[in-house]
């Protein structure tokens, strides 16, 4: 009675161990889903509202993911207090305190911060073609990850069962 309780637990511990590996994969191209969004939102907010920067930003912060929008609404703070600093500094200091922490994949942090040192002295026109590139490096590196998320999902689920079997068959 005692081995099969103890059997069950090792095989659920391994199984929920799996699963866990597999959902944090599956977050990592959630959130670069999560940030070209943000980046569509920001220029839908220049392109058709003719809305200012600072006020676009905090427009999109409503409508983003609650990882992304502590890092939207401080841009727009900062950017609203009308302070010295340039918009390119406001940005990287933000991404690096508010964003970098949140998000797991550095490689879709890097257009959103090369984004931010040209977007803020731009006209419309230029302000909007520096996103659209943003936008396609993100597109890029989330359809370069896509298959090997879906494959390391499979593996680490099948792993974690696995692993768990083997260490009941030695126990046993």
């Amino acid at each position: 009675m005692i081995k099969g309780l103890g059997v069950m637990v090792v095989i659920f511990a391994g199984v929920c161990f799996g699963f866990s590996k597999a959902a944090k994969e599956q977050k990592k191209l959630e959130q670069g889903i999560s940030l070209k969004r943000m980046l569509y939102l920001l220029q839908g907010e220049i392109r058709y509202g003719f809305t200012p920067l600072p006020e676009a930003i905090a427009i999109i912060a409503g409508k983003t993911t609650k990882e992304i929008q502590p890092f939207l609404l401080e841009v727009s703070k900062q950017l609203e207090s009308y302070s010295e600093e340039s918009f390119a500094s406001v940005w990287q200091k933000t991404l690096d305190e508010k964003l970098r922490p949140q998000i797991m994949e550095e490689k879709f942090l890097e257009p959103i911060l090369s984004m931010g040192e040209t977007i803020g002295y731009l006209d419309k026109e230029m302000q909007e073609k520096t996103i659209n590139f943003a936008i396609e490096q993100v597109e890029d590196e989330i359809f370069q990850m896509k298959d090997q998320v879906i494959k390391n999902c499979k593996m680490y689920r099948s792993l974690g069962l696995s692993f768990s079997l083997l260490i009941v068959i030695i126990l046993i």
